[in-house]
């Protein structure tokens, strides 16, 4: 259906023999942007930003991608500021440092969970420590 949508935008002389528009190609070259893998599709699934009805995720992911293969964006598409402001977003970097630590670091809950405890057996260490070295410090005083 998408790819007929995209067709009928190239081809339909409307509007001053001008095409027809190209909303629906620049929705369809956005959403090859934001899905890579299947992983992708599984995070928008339960947003509802998009509806899987061809059953696997990678084959959400591949159908995208195919239908985007040749496809060539007008500058002034419908999404292109949405695109521009995704892309300055992902070139911060604090943003990638981020995203990379959380994909490396922190894929599960337990590692989450793993550096909260050693951050607070850290703070207790140095507690500790604190607490006996300020006695030899302030007996000295005296």
């Amino acid at each position: 259906m998408l790819l007929n949508l995209m067709a009928f935008e190239r081809l339909h002389a409307g509007g001053g023999g001008r095409g027809g528009g190209n909303d629906v190609t620049a929705y369809v070259f956005f959403m090859d942007n934001m899905i890579d893998s299947p992983r992708d599709v599984a995070l928008l699934a339960p947003r509802r930003v998009v509806h899987n009805t061809l059953g696997s995720d990678k084959a959400v992911a591949r159908m995208f991608s195919g239908l985007s293969r040749d496809v060539v964006l007008e500058p002034r598409s419908a999404l292109d500021g949405v695109h521009r402001e995704v892309n300055a977003y992902c070139r911060r970097r604090w943003h990638r440092w981020r995203a990379n630590l959380v994909h490396t670091y922190f894929r599960s809950p337990w590692s989450l969970m793993s550096l909260a405890a050693a951050v607070f057996l850290l703070v207790l260490t140095v507690k500790q420590t604190v607490y006996t070295v300020l006695p030899f410090y302030q007996g000295g005083n005296n």
